[in-house]
């Protein structure tokens, strides 16, 4: 019998150009710390959905600009992520990702990093939707800049921001000047393919008041996993989209925004190689799996929004109203799981696969208030509303045990169809009162309550028959924060926050005759942090140094667990997290750019787990690294009077990180793996031509270990970083 956690688990286990948009709204000042730039401009941030400096900002906040993610040749998330302090991200396949900051991750089906696209949240607010590993891998062309909020963020931005949130921010059109960028670039990999990929912008100003704004991209991505039988490079894909946006300002105190997004991203298998369960080493060659069955994986993600800003005087008014689409087709191979179970039912060689469908729709609507030249006491207070369906389909398949043709004569064994909705209403107030030039303290609060329903209609041979059951829930929440901060000078702060964080709870699908030791509903899940810190800018700017230390209480963690053949969401026990995050950056000249950020973390369970997960008292939490940091040094010089050169490089390591919990092996090691990057280029008049290499070195990591079963033969698939690859881009803009 297969159920939604079983293929959650199934997935779980199983051409670079820079990224420049080539012009920006906003001054290419930050580097991947939030630190200035040569330029030495001020960083911008809308973390507590205003416009604020970076150094007033009183809470842990990491900026990747623009001309951040061009100098690391940014592509996918798993390109720039890594690189902030305490973040990591799981992955397997291309679309399939978990991201974990300060390593907040039980190996649930609930995400606990929200993400947002400028005023839009994206992804799944319930665990009934699989959002712990459908992160949305975004292509970074034409951004703005990326910022990542470290640490709860339930009062501004609600469900599962536990660990923290990723906020996309786009370039809004310029009713300026005509603008335009265009670029071209290609790479080859070791081990594997080669890719090419493709990229173009436009600006248009329609009239003083009227402007347009279109983007495109493609890029097709090498393979670089072999299957002995299915041939080599079987984890390709392609990856392609745009983005429109249309800007009116028809009085000076109103602004009318609508953008569009599509992102089409197609894999055709997943980036892992088979290993041993104990050792982990390759039982059948490095970068190599064995699969009886194909395994694409295609995403579908759309956002449309429309936001208006209108100025009330002294008071702005914004209102955001957003419809997001999401469709992912996949296939799993499941013969290591139902293979042999078949076989000897049926008397003959047989595999097996799910194959799986998710369809996801959410509106949200978003008002809010925010004062505005106000030098006492700022605030914002406004109110939310969303509402989400999705429907999940799977079907267990059997499969001839050598071709991997589908059995038409069994098949499916299973089939399981889980339409979902959920609603939530939200309502919060943020407050920040100057009672000195030097001495602030920013409140903030929310609360919020949700109602889901859920059926689960099951079919097949294997549950004898047609079967529904349906539940529902419903809870609230009520998140705070509370930050005081001191600032001796314009150019540092010190602060403390305490900041609450909450996930959403939920219904459980289950027959009637279901044990009563299986829950019905699963409760919401909360973090409280604690953390202090201190942002500074020295040697007049060459210098700044962010040092933030927290420790994460987290209460009733969702687990993914399997009660009497029965998969369902349950709650633990207890964990905690606690660690030291720095990002410093040097510029000792306008030349020369030195950067170090890195953090420790020790996140583990403080109570156990229930048995049939498999977590104690103690136990790390799982894909943490406890030591992880990025060292780079970039360097650029006029070359000739119409010529500039630059170069740099960037080492980044991982330290050594737990698995999920697992009651067949328990929890494996993985080991530390170090990634060199490096990147040369001239630019010319409106030209850029660049050279880079990723990885350089070929380094070697585990980046996601499946389960028993996830694998052929006895062996589990493993995650892998992606090998050495070199390339070239040439860009244009006007």
């Amino acid at each position: 019998m297969i159920s939604r956690s079983k293929a959650v688990l199934l997935a779980s286990a199983a051409a670079v150009a820079f990224a420049s948009p080539a012009f920006a709204e906003t001054p290419a000042a930050p580097t991947e710390s939030g630190a200035n730039d040569q330029s030495r401009g001020e960083i911008v941030v809308t973390a507590q959905k205003r416009e604020q400096r970076l150094l007033d900002v009183p809470q842990s906040v990491s900026v990747l600009s623009a001309q951040a993610l061009s100098d690391v040749h940014a592509e996918r998330f798993a390109d720039y992520f890594n690189r902030i302090p305490s973040a990591n991200i799981v992955e397997s396949q291309a679309g399939q990702a978990r991201l974990v900051l300060r390593g907040i991750n039980s190996g649930g089906v609930g995400a606990t990093v929200a993400t947002y696209v400028d005023e839009t949240p994206y992804g799944s607010a319930t665990s009934l939707a699989n959002g712990a590993v459908l992160a949305p891998d975004i292509d970074p062309f034409d951004l703005a800049r990326v910022e990542v909020l470290r640490g709860p963020q339930g009062t501004l931005y609600g469900a599962n921001s536990l660990g923290g949130l990723v906020k996309y921010v786009t370039i809004a059109p310029q009713t300026d000047a005509f603008h335009m960028a265009a670029e071209v670039g290609g790479e080859s990999l070791a081990h594997g393919d080669a890719g090419v990929s493709g990229r173009a912008a436009f600006n248009v100003p329609l009239s003083d008041d009227m402007a347009v704004r279109a983007s495109g991209f493609y890029r097709k991505d090498p393979g670089y996993i072999d299957e002995p039988n299915g041939g080599a490079d079987i984890n390709g894909g392609k990856t392609y989209g745009g983005r429109f946006s249309a800007i009116f300002k028809p009085t000076t105190r109103l602004t009318i925004r609508a953008t569009a997004f599509l992102e089409n991203l197609n894999s055709d298998g997943s980036s892992t190689e088979d290993v041993d369960p104990v050792t982990l080493d390759p039982v059948t060659g490095a970068l190599t799996q064995s699969r009886i069955v194909e395994q694409p994986n295609k995403m579908r993600y759309r956002i449309y929004n429309g936001t208006l800003d209108y100025d009330l005087g002294g008071v702005q008014l914004l209102s955001s109203s957003s419809w997001g689409t999401l469709d992912q087709s996949t296939v799993q191979d499941a013969s290591g799981l139902y293979g042999g179970l078949l076989t000897s039912i049926f008397g003959i060689p047989l595999g097996a696969d799910v194959v799986q469908s998710l369809s996801q729709r959410r509106f949200t609507q978003e008002v809010r208030l925010a004062s505005s030249h106000t030098k006492l006491l700022e605030w914002t207070i406004g109110g939310f509303y969303t509402r989400e369906r999705n429907n999940l389909l799977q079907a267990l398949n059997a499969v001839d045990g050598t071709s991997g043709a589908l059995n038409t004569a069994l098949s499916p064994l299973e089939t399981v169809v889980l339409p979902s909705t959920y609603r939530e209403y939200a309502g919060f107030a943020n407050a920040t009162v100057h009672l000195t030039n030097q001495f602030n303290v920013t409140f903030g609060a929310r609360y919020s309550h949700n109602k889901q329903t859920v059926s689960e209609t099951t079919d097949g041979p294997l549950v004898g028959g047609a079967t529904t059951i349906t539940g529902g829930s419903s809870d609230h929440a009520f998140t705070y924060s509370i930050a005081p901060e001191y600032k001796p000078n314009d150019r540092t702060t010190f602060y403390l926050r305490l900041a609450k964080g909450y996930q959403p709870g939920g219904p459980n699908v289950l027959p009637p005759l279901a044990p009563d030791s299986v829950p019905r509903v699963f409760g919401p899940s909360t973090t409280l942090n604690y953390e202090a810190g201190v942002k500074a800018e020295l040697i007049d700017r060459l210098l700044t140094v962010e040092l933030t230390g927290f420790d994460i209480e987290w209460s009733h963690i969702q687990l993914l667990a399997d009660i009497g053949g029965f998969g369902v969401n349950t709650n633990g026990g207890k964990a905690k997290s606690s660690g030291v995050e720095l990002s410093t950056t040097l510029t000792p000249t306008r030349e020369l750019s030195l950067s170090l950020n890195g953090a420790y973390v020790n996140a583990h369970l403080t109570e156990d787990a229930p048995d049939i997960v498999g977590g104690k008292d103690g136990d790390p939490l799982p894909f943490n690294a406890h030591w992880a940091g990025t060292v780079s040094a970039d360097y650029s010089t006029p070359l000739t009077d119409t010529t500039d050169g630059s170069f740099g490089f960037s080492w980044r390591y991982t330290g050594k990180r737990e698995t999920n919990f697992d009651t067949t092996y328990g929890q494996h090691e993985l080991k530390a793996y170090g990634q060199l990057d490096a990147h040369a280029g001239v630019s010319f008049d409106k030209m850029r031509i660049d050279l880079f290499v990723r990885n350089l070195t070929d380094s070697r990591g585990i980046t996601d270990l499946g389960t028993a079963g996830s694998a052929l033969n006895g062996a589990i698939s493993a995650g892998v970083v992606r090998p050495r690859s070199a390339g070239l881009s040439i860009g244009y803009r006007y």
